[in-house]
């Protein structure tokens, strides 16, 4: 019964058969929450906040973000899939909606905080082209010893450095509420 009941959500909100394979091959490549890949489903609808509002999400939750990344291709710099092609952390993040200011807001893909939505300081790392220099960066004001990039490394950046990460929600669905 409650797989009746997910199957009618996604009717209800308009979501197509060729949609559901495109949001599943990208929760496959980024690595992306079930509650990502419900979201991308009903935004891409093409009623924008209209689908978030009709899917229960209140308007509250989202006043302070001011522009979600699009699945509909319609403007590239709001395209998800670009933001994410273009993000350095791509491989440990999935970023899903940016502020007024640049900031972006994403949810952890890898280790001990999966699922984890954060909020990315633009001034931090905007002018960054690689992990590689956030890395560098990020060392260089910890006064770190330096070492290889790896996925540890990567985990104390976005784990400990307030800076460049904070914690908004321990999941999407907590973060909409």
């Amino acid at each position: 019964m409650e797989q009746y009941y997910k199957h009618s959500f996604f009717v209800d909100a308009g979501v197509s058969i060729p949609t559901g394979k495109e949001v599943n091959k990208l929760q496959v490549r980024f690595g992306f929450s079930d509650e990502m890949r419900k979201l991308l489903l009903v935004q891409s609808q093409g009623k924008g906040m209209h689908n978030l509002v009709r899917s229960a999400i209140s308007l509250e939750a989202v006043e302070g973000i001011v522009e979600w990344y699009t699945f509909d291709g319609i403007d590239d710099t709001l395209d998800v899939i670009e933001r994410n092609e273009d993000c350095i952390l791509s491989d440990y993040l999935f970023v899903f909606a940016q502020d007024h200011k640049g900031n972006q807001y994403a949810e952890i893909t890898k280790g001990r905080l999966t699922g984890h939505i954060v909020w990315l300081n633009a001034l931090f790392y905007d002018d960054v082209d690689s992990l590689e220099e956030l890395l560098e960066e990020y060392l260089d004001s910890a006064e770190t010893e330096r070492g290889c990039v790896d996925d540890e490394l990567v985990f104390q950046l976005l784990y400990t450095s307030q800076q460049l990460v904070a914690i908004q929600a321990p999941s999407l669905e907590m973060f909409l509420c």
